[in-house]
């Protein structure tokens, strides 16, 4: 479904914020799908809201009497043009907060000339999403050992048969973290449906209909490992008992040997981290705390950042995740370095409350921001963003 001028509009007015739509999204999206998107590690979630806060600390100072332009928010990547600094981040399963999810960003990220980062564990398989994306798809991996990693290299093998543009190989995920919020609502492998599950799902007939209308098949990409004729139990089965720990770097070398791409390391927040990395070939670093949901005691992303930045030495690009909430966050994460910016709740957010139209409303969103602050602040470019003066008080300091 396309959104008008007209729809985007009367939403610029009534969702003029992603905090508009996380509220919005509350109310029309059963609890259990709602809290898997806005949950968090930690029993006060204060990583999450630690990402949000220091990006809110970070001052630009903006230079005026320039000649008045219309901001280019364009970007190469990896040879490729986007039209913005923004990608879909990697995530679990959209599927859960609006039957067939995927496919719906996959949509708005090829009319609007953006990434979609699809997560292994999505619920959709790579080919189907490749067939909506075809110009704008990257693909995430998680860890399945066995054979020699087998699972995971035959993935590799079909993205790259589908024309993925870029690899993400994830490192921050090294145990299953305890997620209150998913626990209570038994988002948890083996799934079990509560009294509660169901009197939710109830209670919100229009996502009940998208589930019967669309169904929700878990962990689409993994079925064809699971067994012949496996069940939805089966491949739950699957995915719990061969998803194990985090990739070493002898193991992140082999998929940079499989893959001919752009090859992205994600989760990395130490410099060292990231310098192995490169030195092992990848193309690219994602600066992340798993959007605080993996490690409480992590620092946000963004006071990272710099530190990696400067110790690569763009020797990779420098990609950013976690706490993205506005085009000013993109601006902040860009004018410290980044040559790209992921976001994740906030085009599920848009999915929550405004339903297919959802995700392309975000990254109008987005764009529109972006331009916006570009202007305000005085830059045609996003290179002279790393000219002007910045205050990041919580610049984290490796020692």
């Amino acid at each position: 479904m396309s959104m008008s001028d007209a729809r985007k509009a009367e939403w610029s007015l009534k969702y003029p914020t992603i905090e508009d739509l996380r509220l919005r999204g509350r109310r029309r999206t059963p609890r259990f799908a709602f809290d898997y998107v806005d949950g968090a590690v930690g029993a006060s979630e204060l990583n999450m809201v630690r990402n949000a806060e220091a990006l809110d600390a970070i001052e630009i100072v903006p230079r005026y009497g320039s000649v008045n332009f219309t901001a280019n928010t364009e970007v190469e990547l990896f040879g490729e043009t986007y039209a913005m600094p923004v990608a879909i981040a990697p995530m679990g399963i959209p599927s859960l907060v609006l039957p067939n999810g995927e496919e719906v960003m996959a949509r708005a990220a090829q009319a609007h000339r953006f990434p979609l980062a699809l997560g292994c564990v999505a619920g959709a398989t790579v080919e189907r999403i490749a067939e909506l994306a075809p110009d704008n798809l990257w693909f995430q991996l998680y860890r399945q050992p066995a054979n020699e990693l087998a699972v995971d290299m035959d993935l590799v093998r079909r993205a790259g048969d589908v024309g993925v543009k870029v690899l993400i190989v994830t490192l921050d995920v090294p145990s299953r973290a305890k997620r209150p919020r998913e626990r209570r609502d038994r988002l948890v492998i083996p799934y079990s449906h509560s009294v509660r599950t169901v009197t939710e799902a109830l209670k919100h007939p229009t996502w009940l209909m998208a589930y019967l209308r669309h169904g929700m098949r878990p962990f689409a990409n993994y079925r064809p490992y699971a067994g012949e004729n496996a069940s939805d139990k089966d491949v739950i089965e699957f995915v719990r008992r061969e998803t194990v720990g985090a990739f070493t770097w002898d193991e992140v070398a082999q998929f940079r040997d499989a893959w001919p791409g752009p090859l992205v390391v994600k989760g990395l927040l130490h410099p060292g981290d990231a310098e192995r990395a490169v030195s092992i070939g990848a193309d690219g670093i994602e600066v992340s705390n798993h959007g605080g949901r993996q490690l409480e005691a992590a620092p946000p992303a963004i006071d990272c950042l710099p530190a990696v930045v400067d110790a690569i030495g763009g020797r990779a690009k420098i990609l950013f995740d976690s706490g993205i909430r506005s085009g000013i966050d993109v601006v902040r994460a860009m004018a410290l370095g980044a040559d790209f910016t992921l976001a994740g709740r906030a085009f599920m957010y848009g999915l929550c409350a405004l339903g297919e139209e959802g995700p392309e409303y975000v990254a109008s969103f987005f764009q529109d921001e972006i331009a916006v602050a570009m202007r305000q602040i005085g830059v045609q470019t996003y290179a002279e963003l790393r000219d002007l003066d910045i205050r990041h008080p919580g610049a984290f300091n490796f020692g």
